[in-house]
Formats: structure tokens, C-alpha cells, sequence
């Protein structure tokens, strides 16, 4: 059985509401806090605080109903942004576990830009290069220990798939 906090849509609750003002409460940790998801709830919300980090967004959470502490915290959250080099939608998953001595996590965010490639490289974070081609997509190790990234060509335009992973000790 899962449980599921769910908060976005027009109108649909003061938590859609919340997410997009620029102040909000921590919505991450406040759904994964309601479904008994206390033990990764900081990860959690660490993890997607840094992927909506510009955007507004809409998040959907679940656990285990039974015993909410003792397995992986997942989300979905669809984005909008409005930033001067990222317009549009974006989407991205949360997933934070509990381990023996604290919680593991990651989090995938796909972003579409309105640019090529070539104008996204410049765009990523002082430090990155390049590590290797995945069926001759580039995989870029992010500058400042921020994770990888997946550069794919898509028409004149350029997909970003970006992984940050994180952990937390007790």
C-alpha cells in the first residue's frame, strides 16, 4: 500500500499555492512529514528544493503506508519556469531511502531549453567537462560537486537531464 500527498493545480490547495511563491514553506518536507516519512524528510527536501531552485512547481509524493520510515520516499514534480536562459516546463524525481546510518537520495530533473547545445554548455556550472559519450550523448560531471548531466541535441533545441545525488548521516 502507498501513501500519497499530492499539491498543484489551479486552485486545488494553499500548498500549490505555497510552492510557487518565492518564501515558501518547505513543501518537500512538510508532504513527506504528513505521510510519516520523517526519517529522510530533510534529505528529501534538500534534494528538491535544489531541483525547483527558479521554477514553479507542483509536487506529488508517496511512501509506504505501513511503514513510511522504513522505505523510499518518492516524488514526481512538474515545473515551470521563467528565467532569463530557462523558459517553459520541466519535470523531475525524487527518491530518498533510509540506509542503516541515515538516508541516501537523488534527484532527476529534465529541462528542455530553447537553445542549442553549443548555448547550453555555457550555461553549466564553472568547472564542468565533459567525462564521456553514452551512445554519443555527452555525460558532463558538474563543476562545484553538483551532480552529472546528460546533454542531448533535440532539433535546434537542447534537453538537459541533470542527477545530483546526496546523503545524510545520523
Amino acid at each position: 500500500m502507498v501513501g500519497v500527498a499530492f499539491a498543484g493545480g489551479a486552485g486545488v490547495s494553499a500548498l500549490a499555492q505555497q510552492a510557487a511563491a518565492p518564501a515558501a514553506a518547505n513543501l518537500f518536507q512538510e508532504q513527506a512529514g504528513k505521510l510519516g516519512a520523517r526519517k529522510c524528510a530533510s534529505l528529501y527536501a534538500a534534494l528538491g528544493q535544489g531541483m525547483t531552485q527558479g521554477a514553479a512547481y507542483t509536487l506529488k509524493t508517496e511512501t509506504s503506508k505501513e511503514a513510511p520510515d522504513a522505505h523510499i520516499v518518492q516524488g514526481m514534480v512538474g515545473m515551470a519556469y521563467n528565467l532569463p536562459d530557462l523558459k517553459g516546463p520541466a519535470g523531475g524525481i525524487l527518491l530518498a531511502t533510509p540506509m542503516p546510518q541515515g538516508c541516501e537520495g537523488y534527484m532527476v530533473r529534465v529541462a528542455p531549453f530553447q537553445k542549442t547545445c553549443a548555448e547550453v554548455l555555457r550555461l553549466l556550472p564553472a568547472g564542468s567537462v565533459e567525462e564521456q559519450r553514452l551512445s554519443g550523448v555527452p555525460q558532463y560531471r558538474l563543476g562545484g560537486n553538483q551532480g552529472q548531466a546528460l546533454v542531448i541535441p533535440s532539433g535546434s533545441t537542447c534537453v538537459v537531464v541533470t542527477l545530483t545525488g546526496m546523503a545524510q548521516r545520523q
